[in-house]
């Protein structure tokens, strides 16, 4: 890369559990950039990676002018590592992908080619995903969840990976949401997009950092920060409930008029309490989840902090 002058493309690579193959992927990043520019860089961010990644970044960076490491001060979690790397990006195209090696480097140039056609976002749509079987069918159900109660269509074989203009980047920057979703902010943000096919390969490096239970977690903070919708089903179902239970004590009370009735006054009551009380409870506890993000936001605490680059 040039001394003097931006990049033509910079690689964003969030970092956590794969320092074994991080060399591997410099040397397939670097050799198929080579092929679309001389001017770029590659920018590695490890995201407080508990195995030996910084060091390997380091290493890279000594190396290799190119390369340029960011090291948060604690693990903020994927997207705000993304963001990290995207503020330091210059490149007037931006790539973003996994450091596992699933995002196969070569795939690249296919979608720079793509996004030379006039497209400002160019993502890849992952064919054959190499996920276990709970993992794949985890993903079904939250993408599906997500498209309903966002109103958006979530493909779930467009993830991250994707080159991105400079114009996109900065739009999604400039979004001062704290939660962070990168491929719903991309959305939201609009431009012309395309998606090219792309291999999706098998993990070579640690292990997914995300665990049943951080994805379920992800999916609720997701949900509760880009939708409505679940507020508004409250509504829906809380109207539904009423005109049953209008219903029904109608029904109990002609029942009653009538001496056919066969149900206890003490059984109604039971019954309507404990109906009352779950939806009451169930009613504030989704509010309480809207209030917590509310308050996590009005904070505006920053997304990440760096503790050291190179």
């Amino acid at each position: 890369m040039e001394e003097k002058g931006k990049p033509d493309i910079s690689v964003v690579i969030p970092v956590y559990g794969s320092d074994d193959v991080l060399p591997e992927l410099h040397r397939r990043v670097a050799l198929i950039l080579k092929k679309i520019t001389p001017a770029f860089e590659i920018i590695f961010v490890n995201d407080a990676s508990p195995d030996n990644a910084w060091q390997v970044i380091k290493k890279l960076a000594g190396q290799d002018k190119c390369v340029r490491g960011i090291n948060l001060s604690r693990n903020f979690g994927q997207y705000p590592a993304i963001t990290a790397g995207l503020a330091k990006s210059k490149g007037e195209w931006v790539v973003v992908m996994d450091c596992d090696l699933q995002d196969q480097p070569e795939e690249i140039e296919k979608m720079y080619q793509k996004a030379q056609e006039g497209f400002f976002v160019v993502v890849g749509s992952r064919q054959k995903r190499h996920d276990s079987f709970i993992r794949s069918f985890v993903s079904r159900v939250f993408y599906a969840t997500l498209s309903y109660l966002t109103g958006r269509h979530q493909d779930r074989t467009e993830a991250n990976f994707g080159i991105y203009h400079r114009k996109v980047i900065d739009a999604i920057l400039a979004l001062p949401e704290h939660m962070r979703y990168f491929s719903v902010m991309r959305r939201w943000v609009g431009f012309k997009t395309a998606s090219v096919p792309v291999e999706h390969g098998a993990r070579k490096g640690g292990k997914s950092g995300y665990s049943l239970r951080k994805l379920l977690s992800l999916a609720a903070d997701i949900i509760l920060a880009y939708s409505d919708k679940p507020l508004r089903l409250i509504i829906k179902f809380g109207l539904v409930v009423t005109f049953l239970a209008v219903v029904y004590l109608t029904f109990v009370l002609l029942q009653g008029l009538l001496g056919n009735s066969v149900i206890g006054q003490f059984e109604i009551l039971v019954g309507s309490l404990w109906l009352i009380f779950g939806m009451i409870s169930t009613i504030l506890g989704l509010i309480a989840l809207y209030l917590g993000k509310t308050f996590e936001e009005v904070k505006k605490r920053p997304i990440y902090f760096v503790e050291e680059e190179v």
